[in-house]
């Protein structure tokens, strides 16, 4: 699947990935554990990252078409093998240049068709001042893309830098993301930045007189009080053995909201199981042409956030070396030190009877730093001595064991 589905996709995911309509997650970092390996017949990024930020618990809420975007404004400033897997996960075209041309047509695409939807793609480049980026690649950025570039002090003042930075997210998002990078870090000197902000009202809007109080169910018997919002309506829709799913539109036209519902309370485990790019493909092209039967729908009003950081994640499906010293982003600037940090992921969603508003900001953080003379260094190996072990208290020149002993409890 090409980055054009992305957008549909990541609306698709929307409702699937609500477990519970709960207030605001907490706003540290999710670092996703053991985030699976892109599966080599099903490389679609879209659903992959889905899958790698779900291991997680609870709400989760993503944006694949802002990290995918963001990685646009990488990908004409890498080269070698960091190009290769940088385009591999997210079927970028061989050509950057062309890529690039078809980054900006689509996000001209996308806000040409908002109707009366409120839709924004925004992309900038934050360099330090005193780092110039190469002719070649600020062009690329500002001219072919359509993104600006900033400069900032990162060296000189970099809580400055850093408010100029999440002004212009709480900007993009209309302050439903009022910052991105937190942490200072002195080998900062070049962040890529995409935000998306959609807002739109339902075709068929819910009575806000007809919102009641019940329940959400977390599990089989678990169950959390909540706003449901009910109403009678038609929508595209289709059904399997195991969900049900519709389609609903906003007043736009252009954009929908997928909502799929497995049968069973405790089905949406065994539903995420089975999520692949090619499955989600089949079944939007199946609402796509659906009939309109009448639904007495109910939905729960939701406010989420969430925040992650995809370094793992994303090294889990193959974009590596880019996070190494060995990374090839020579040809941004005239530093030959510069790899990725790390990729920071904001999200916010708001489900109510009116309609639907979702944001998301993707930084991706670029540093200096001084490279080894020789390939990276390995990881180091993990010597945790927290259960029995055999010790050898001995004198070097003569070899004389001293001691013997085991260390059975402490």
């Amino acid at each position: 699947m090409h980055r054009r589905s992305l957008l549909l996709s990541a609306t698709a995911l929307a409702i699937t990935a609500c477990a519970a309509p709960t207030a605001n997650e907490p706003d540290a970092p999710m670092e996703p554990t053991a985030p699976p390996a892109i599966d080599p017949n099903d490389a679609a990024f879209d659903t992959a990252l889905y899958r790698a930020v779900a291991t997680e618990p609870g709400n989760q809420f993503v944006s694949p078409y802002s990290v995918s975007s963001a990685f646009a404004l990488v990908y004409p400033g890498a080269g070698g093998q960091t190009a290769s897997e940088i385009a591999t996960v997210f079927g970028f075209d061989a050509s950057a240049e062309t890529e690039a041309r078809e980054t900006r047509t689509l996000a001209d695409s996308l806000r040409a068709q908002t109707g009366g939807s409120d839709f924004t793609v925004a992309n900038a480049a934050w360099v330090e001042q005193t780092m110039q980026l190469r002719p070649a690649y600020a062009r690329t950025i500002r001219d072919t893309i359509g993104g600006t570039i900033e400069p900032v002090p990162f060296i000189a003042n970099q809580p400055a830098a850093l408010r100029t930075i999440n002004a212009w997210a709480a900007r993009e998002t209309r302050d439903r993301i009022p910052s991105i990078l937190t942490e200072e870090n002195p080998d900062r000197r070049l962040v890529l930045t995409n935000a998306v902000y959609f807002k739109g009202k339902w075709s068929h809007q819910f009575r806000a007189s007809s919102t009641r109080d019940g329940d959400f169910f977390t599990s089989e018997t678990a169950r959390v009080p909540t706003r449901l919002m009910r109403q009678l309506t038609n929508a595209r829709y289709i059904e399997t053995p195991t969900f049900q799913a519709a389609d609903f539109d906003y007043d736009d036209g252009a954009f929908a909201l997928a909502v799929f519902l497995p049968r069973q309370r405790t089905g949406l485990a065994a539903f995420e199981r089975e999520l692949t790019g090619a499955r989600l493909d089949g079944w939007m092209n199946q609402l796509s042409s659906a009939e309109r039967p009448r639904l007495d729908l109910t939905l729960p009003k939701v406010e989420m956030r969430a925040n992650y950081m995809l370094n793992e994640a994303l090294q889990a499906m193959g974009v590596r070396e880019a996070f190494t010293y060995g990374a090839d982003l020579d040809a941004m600037a005239d530093d030959p030190n510069l790899m990725i940090s790390q990729v920071i992921h904001k999200t916010f969603l708001a489900i109510d009877e009116e309609g639907t508003e979702a944001a998301a900001v993707t930084a991706i953080d670029i540093v200096t730093t001084a490279a080894p003379s020789g390939p990276p260094p390995p990881p180091p190996i993990e010597f945790k001595a927290d259960h029995p072990f055999f010790i050898v208290l001995h004198h070097k020149p003569t070899r004389t064991r001293l001691f013997l002993g085991r260390i059975a409890t402490v």
